[in-house]
């Protein structure tokens, strides 16, 4: 039966891989974490009255309530009303998942920690395969050709538009791969005590090159930020997990005036045609949600309100270098969600909902401190950088509520408690 069980394991990892590089924001992201909550079930209730003992607990229950409550001047009550109910079994599931990992036995543990730099790796082949046949794989996968082709006239658009969506589509696993890195670099101080530091940084490297060239640049950032947060843990494993979130809570507090004030970004001395794109459509969106949120910054908009609120009728305009301008079908100053987490919870649940987040940021640097002090600096360093990623992540790209996304940052969170209960060096 072990050796069943471990086989079990090599090929779920093996499915995995290509998930997060094709399906990362697919429903099959909510079946990988339910699959790690089946096992744990049985001490749910465990982990959800730990949860329910310390900030990080009360701020998500303080979020569910707020939610709640909001729904009675939600715009949409009945769309977000099934929302908040996945969410809530969402996070049901996680504290399963979380119970599961924290129970499993040594050689469920070990390999854990084989398997993952191992899928790491084979993910980064595949990108490797995509950049290298210009999203050919994607392309078949979603049949991504022939909507082109339906949608624009010229071949030239129809390849232009496939390149975008194509490289678009990968991109979300991306920012996957910079929240599960810091673990899977662990794994390998863990497997190779000698070497392992010289082996987590080539990894590290490898996976920072690989989504470089990517549209979702917020990636590559929230690795460089990870890696910043991994070396201030390391030499003040206590200090530095509490002083990112104080400094992530004055962001909270700042960014809505922050967004209202700078509309555009030759105010700060930055011409907006010199930017990407993908930059110059968060300025605008940000703006655009701040004026919202002044409107009603108290209560907010209510729970998932962001994509009722313009319904993608405010077109977003591309800037060229050249001067000309460019309009993209159906892309508005606010599609679905503000693409900031931060602002988001601003825009639909006011300022109440944004001192539920300070009291979560308040509560994680509480316990990254605390996974120093058990587990010693690479741990701390290691839960700290895939935090700081996960929150960069989160500033920059993704509506805040959706499913996918959710069930990545649990599974984040998974993955790091399951290190944490291997042989870790000090």
């Amino acid at each position: 039966m072990s050796i069943i069980r471990h086989w079990l394991w090599g090929l779920a990892a093996a499915a995995f891989v290509p998930i997060i590089v094709f399906g990362a924001n697919g429903t099959v992201i909510l079946l990988a974490l339910a699959a790690l909550a089946v096992p744990g079930f049985w001490a749910w209730r465990d982990a959800i009255y730990d949860l329910a003992k310390n900030p990080i607990g009360w701020a998500l229950g303080g979020l569910l309530g707020v939610a709640t409550i909001s729904l009675m001047w939600a715009p949409a009550p009945e769309v977000a009303v099934d929302k908040l109910l996945r969410l809530a079994l969402l996070w049901l599931g996680a504290c399963a998942a979380l119970a599961a990992v924290r129970n499993a036995g040594t050689d469920i543990i070990k390999w854990l920690v084989r398997l993952l730099p191992v899928g790491i790796c084979l993910a980064l082949i595949l990108y490797w395969i995509e950049l290298a046949t210009q999203a050919r794989i994607v392309t078949l996968i979603t049949g991504l050709q022939a909507v082109m082709q339906a949608r624009f006239p010229t071949v030239q658009e129809q390849e232009t538009f496939r390149l975008i969506y194509g490289f678009g589509a990968i991109s979300r696993g991306a920012g996957l791969l910079a929240l599960f890195v810091w673990p899977a670099m662990a794994c390998c101080m863990v497997l190779f005590p000698a070497k392992g530091k010289w082996l987590a940084a080539v990894l590290g490297v490898a996976v920072f090159v690989t989504i470089l060239p990517l549209p979702m640049q917020a990636a590559p950032l929230a690795m460089l930020v990870g890696a910043l947060a991994y070396l201030w843990a390391w030499y003040a494993p206590q200090r530095a997990p509490r002083l990112m979130a104080a400094a992530a809570i004055v962001l909270i507090a700042v960014v809505p005036l922050i967004s209202y004030h700078v509309s555009r970004p030759e105010v700060v001395g930055i011409e907006k045609h010199t930017l990407p794109g993908s930059w110059q459509h968060r300025v605008e969106i940000w703006h655009f949600v701040a004026e919202k949120i002044a409107v009603k910054p108290l209560l907010g908009w209510g729970f998932d309100a962001s994509r009722n609120i313009d319904g993608g009728q405010t077109q977003f305009v591309l800037e060229q270098p050249d001067g000309s301008e460019v309009i993209y079908p159906g892309i508005g100053l606010l599609p679905l969600h503000p693409h900031n987490g931060v602002l988001q919870v601003w825009l639909e649940m006011g300022v109440i909902g944004a001192l539920m987040v300070m009291l979560l940021l308040y509560g994680m640097g509480q316990s990254l401190a605390a996974i120093a002090a058990d587990h010693g600096r690479i741990a701390g360093a290691m839960a700290t950088a895939s935090t700081a990623s996960a929150l960069c992540v989160g500033l920059l790209s993704f509506g805040q509520w959706q499913s996918w996304w959710q069930a990545s940052l649990w599974i984040a969170a998974a993955l790091c408690l399951g290190v944490l209960r291997a042989p870790n060096p000090r």
